[in-house]
C-alpha cells in the first residue's frame, strides 16, 4: 500500500477499517479486563479505596488512604474522577477504573486530531494503532492510578504547544496552560519538568524565542493554571498542616535525589540500577521496540535525512520522547509508568518516520497484526483471573465474598489476624474491615457475643493463642497466589 499516494483511496480505506477493527478489539478486551479483574493490591485497591472514602465522607479535599489517615503523596484529579464515576454507576470495579479509559481514548484522539493536521490521514491511522497497542498504554488504560490523567495532561500541553506557537491558534496557548494546571493537580509540579525541558531545548534549537513570547498568553494563561491548581493546594494544607512540605521536599526531591528514601509514608522507596528507566521502555513499547530497533539498524544511515523538515516536527517528537527518560535515567527511585509520558509522542515519531522511510509499504498487515497483540494477551490474563484467580489475583475480594455469602448481621465485624488489613479488602468490605494482631484487641472486638468473622493469613496464624483458635469455626480457605487465607466463623468467643 502507498501511504504516500492520496489517489491510493481504496487501499487506505481497508487500511483504515482494518485499523478501526483492531482498535475496536483492544477496546474491548480492555473493557472486559476492567469488569472481571479485581482491585488487586497495592496500587489499584489503594487509590481504588481511597475514592472511595472520598464518596463515603464527601470530603473532597483531603484524599484519605484509611478513615482519617490523610493520602499526601498525590493530589486528587485522578481521584475525584473515580469518585464522580462511583457517584454516577455504583461502588464497583468497572465504574472506578473508568475514567482511566475516558482518559486514554481522550489521548487517541489529541494524537489523531495532531497527526491528521500535519502528516495526513496514513499517519494518523498509524499513529493511534501505535499508541493503542503499546503494552504501557494499555494497561494504562482503565486502571486506577494517577498515570491516566497525567498522561492526558502532558499530551495536551505538548498538542497544544504544537498548535499555538507553529501554527499559530491563539485558543489552543490558553489550552496549554490549562493543560498545567489540571498536570499539578494531577501529579504535581513534576508535570512542569517533563513538558517544559523538551520545549526549551526545541525553542533553542529552532530559535523560535519571539513565537514562544508571542504567541503563548503567558500573564492571562498563568493566572488561569494557578486558578486551577493553586486553591486545591492552598485548603488541602490549610486541612492537613505539613502537606505541601512532604509532598514537594520528599515525593519530589528526595525520592529522586535519595534511593531508597526512608521518609516514604506510605509504601516503601524502591531502589533500581541507573539507567533502569531504558529496560523499562523497551518493555512498555512493546510490540513496537522491536520493529523500532530493527528499523533504526537498517536505516541508520537515513536518519539524518529523514529527520530533517521544516517545521521541526521531527526533533520536537524525539526531544518529548527522549527527555523525560533521560530525566529518570538518573534516579535510581523508579517504576515502571515514570515512562508513560513518552509514549504518545513515541507512537507519533514511529508513525512519521515510517511514513517517510518507505514510499511503498507492501504489508499494512503487518502493522494490524503487530497492534492486535497487546488486545490477545489481555484476554489471556482475562481467561486466567476467570479461570484460576487464585494464581493472579492478589485481592481480597474473594475473602470478602465468602463472607458476605455467610449473610453477617449488622454487629457483625470481619477481623484479619494482620497488622494491617489489605486495601482490596477495605474496599470490597466498604470500609467495615478491622486489622490486628494483638490478642487483647482481638478479644475486645469480639467482646459483644455477636456473629464475627475473623481471617487468618497462613503466615501469621501461628501468633494465634490456641485456646481462641479452638473456639472458632472454620468456613473456608481461599488461595490468594502463593498465600493461604483461612474463614472462621467467630460465636461467643471467651478470652
Amino acid at each position: 500500500m502507498n501511504l504516500n499516494r492520496a489517489d491510493d483511496s481504496k487501499q487506505l480505506v481497508a487500511f483504515f477499517r482494518q485499523a478501526m477493527l483492531v482498535l475496536c478489539f483492544i477496546l474491548c478486551s480492555r473493557m472486559i479486563a476492567m469488569y472481571v479483574m479485581p482491585l488487586n493490591d497495592s496500587t489499584e485497591a489503594r487509590y481504588g479505596e481511597i475514592a472511595r472514602i472520598m464518596l463515603e465522607t464527601g470530603n473532597w479535599i483531603t484524599p484519605m488512604q484509611s478513615y482519617g489517615v490523610p493520602f499526601w503523596a498525590k493530589p486528587p484529579l485522578s481521584t475525584w474522577l473515580s469518585t464522580a464515576s462511583m457517584a454516577l454507576f455504583g461502588v464497583n470495579e468497572f465504574a472506578v477504573r473508568l475514567p482511566g479509559l475516558l482518559l486514554s481514548i481522550g489521548i487517541l484522539c489529541l494524537i489523531w486530531d495532531v497527526a491528521k493536521k500535519r502528516s495526513g490521514l496514513p499517519v494518523a491511522i498509524l499513529s493511534v494503532l501505535v499508541l493503542a497497542s503499546c503494552i504501557y498504554f494499555v494497561i494504562d488504560a482503565g486502571t486506577v492510578m494517577t498515570d491516566p490523567a497525567l498522561l492526558f495532561c502532558i499530551t495536551l500541553t505538548f498538542v497544544a504547544f504544537w498548535h499555538a506557537v507553529v501554527w499559530q491558534h491563539s485558543r489552543w496557548g490558553y489550552w496549554f496552560f490549562v493543560a498545567l494546571g489540571l498536570g499539578l493537580l494531577a501529579k504535581g509540579p513534576i508535570v512542569l519538568i517533563l513538558t517544559s525541558v523538551p520545549i526549551f531545548i526545541w525553542v533553542l534549537k529552532q530559535k523560535k524565542w519571539f513565537d514562544l513570547w508571542h504567541y503563548l498568553p503567558w500573564i492571562k494563561g498563568g493566572l488561569l493554571m494557578l486558578v486551577i491548581a493553586c486553591p486545591w493546594y492552598i485548603l488541602a494544607e490549610s486541612r492537613t498542616p505539613g502537606f505541601i512540605h512532604y509532598f514537594v521536599v520528599g515525593e519530589h526531591i528526595n525520592r529522586f535525589l535519595q534511593p531508597g528514601w526512608q521518609g516514604d509514608k506510605y509504601g516503601f522507596a524502591h531502589v533500581t540500577p541507573y539507567g533502569m528507566i531504558w529496560v523499562y521502555a523497551l518493555l512498555g513499547l512493546l510490540p513496537w521496540s522491536i520493529p523500532a530497533i530493527v528499523w533504526l539498524t537498517g536505516h541508520r544511515k537515513e536518519i539524518p535525512a529523514l529527520c530533517q523538515d521544516n517545521d521541526g516536527w521531527v526533533s520536537y517528537l524525539l526531544l518529548c520522547t527522549i527527555v523525560p527518560l533521560v530525566f529518570f535515567t538518573f534516579a535510581r527511585n523508579i517504576i515502571y509508568p515514570y515512562v508513560f509520558p513518552s509514549l504518545p509522542t513515541f507512537a507519533l515519531m514511529f508513525a512519521e518516520l515510517a511514513h517517510r522511510s518507505q514510499a511503498n509499504i507492501k504489508n499494512p498487515q503487518r502493522y494490524i497484526v503487530c497492534a492486535a497483540v497487546p488486545g490477545l494477551v489481555f484476554l489471556l490474563v482475562t481467561a486466567v483471573f476467570i479461570a484460576k484467580p487464585e494464581w493472579v489475583a492478589k485481592s481480597q475480594n474473594r475473602v470478602v465474598a465468602t463472607v458476605v455469602k455467610q449473610h453477617p448481621t449488622a454487629d457483625s465485624q470481619l477481623i484479619y489476624w494482620l497488622s494491617k488489613s489489605d486495601y482490596s479488602a477495605q474496599f470490597y468490605s466498604a470500609g467495615r474491615v478491622k486489622a490486628t494482631l494483638d490478642t487483647h484487641e482481638l478479644c475486645t472486638l469480639l467482646a459483644n457475643h455477636a456473629r464475627h468473622y475473623v481471617v487468618l493469613a497462613s503466615y501469621e496464624q501461628h501468633k494465634i493463642p490456641d485456646d481462641m483458635l479452638k473456639q472458632l469455626t472454620k468456613i473456608s480457605v481461599i488461595p490468594v497466589m502463593s498465600k493461604q487465607y483461612s474463614i472462621y466463623q467467630a460465636n461467643d468467643v471467651r478470652c
